[in-house]
């Protein structure tokens, strides 16, 4: 059985297109937990009424993402898990795929996610291309060259196994990036798939899109933690490669404070950056080139050019 955890928040629109999503999966041996956390938009008195032989409700209190997904960790009985956002959708045949490219002793199946404006997506059912790593160097290697979709807790099979005693982190952002730190060494077997059996809906206010948060600079003590995994394994080139993301994004994180108004903490980044730049770090782009780099990510070259070089004391 395959249990499916499905926080719920706020989402009344865009819930029955997830549930139906579910109930119609090709494998039907599921169990799936609707966490109703908190909603105060009606969410929690829709999810009852979705409830059958194989959807159970649980209501709590509300305590953000991560609260919701360990409440449904400590109601799954399947000897799978998978996480889906209350307003995202599965493939009709996304289960089932995903069994069955878990092969005797996996671990984890990680697979692909497509951004979409609606539920009108259509998957692509015709990419088979599969593969799997015993080696946790390659599961931190992977973690890093499939980017957001690699992070992402909501694109991977999971064997329940692995949460017998590891939750998400609560009252955190980046609660998915630290969750894989912890996890990928625990793995053995991690089947990777180029399917992309999983609909991101993008709306206005969700979180990848929201002004910046002091609550993103989670980020610096989640990556300083993963840093002592990679030193503790012995693979300092991935550490160093960490390092290089983590000053890319404290930079971009940096202009996305100062030009929202949050000067103490464009302070508190300003600090760490310059930190992360005495160090001698293999692979750290020169200054100009992350001015390039930074300005064609956020898209708002002119303001953030400034307040780059202001931080880099060049205007």
């Amino acid at each position: 059985m395959v249990s499916l955890i499905v926080p719920v928040y706020n989402i009344k629109e865009y819930l029955p297109a997830c549930v139906q999503s579910l109930v119609a999966q090709t494998y039907t041996q599921l169990q799936i937990l609707l966490v109703d956390d908190g909603a105060t938009d009606g969410s929690g008195a829709l999810c009852d009424r979705f409830t059958d032989a194989r959807i159970q409700v649980i209501h709590k209190e509300n305590g953000g993402l991560s609260s919701a997904r360990n409440a449904g960790l400590d109601a799954a009985t399947g000897d799978w898990v998978m996480f889906v956002d209350g307003d995202d959708y599965l493939a009709p045949d996304a289960v089932e795929r995903l069994l069955a490219a878990a092969t005797p002793g996996t671990d984890m199946v990680q697979f692909a996610y497509r951004e979409v404006p609606d539920d009108s997506w259509q998957p692509d059912t015709q990419v088979t291309d599969t593969r799997e790593e015993t080696h946790v160097a390659e599961f931190f290697r992977q973690l890093y060259a499939l980017g957001g979709i690699g992070a992402s807790a909501c694109t991977k099979l999971f064997s329940r196994t692995l949460f017998a005693s590891l939750r998400f982190q609560e009252g955190i952002l980046h609660e998915d990036e630290e969750l894989m730190t912890r996890l990928l060494p625990l793995c053995h077997r991690v089947v990777y798939t180029q399917l992309v059996l999983y609909g991101y809906r993008m709306r206005p206010g969700s979180i990848v899109h929201s002004r910046f948060k002091p609550g993103r600079l989670d980020v610096f003590p989640i990556m300083e933690k993963r840093l002592a995994v990679l030193e503790n394994l012995g693979l300092s080139d991935l550490a160093d490669i960490t390092r290089q993301r983590l000053f890319v994004n404290g930079c971009i994180l940096y202009c996305a404070a100062k030009k929202d108004g949050f000067p103490k903490e464009a302070d508190a980044l300003r600090q760490q950056l310059r930190a992360l730049s005495e160090k001698d770090i293999p692979g750290l782009p020169s200054q100009y080139r992350l001015l390039h780099r930074c300005t064609r990510i956020t898209a708002a070259a002119p303001e953030i050019y400034y307040h780059l070089r202001k931080l880099f004391g060049k205007g």
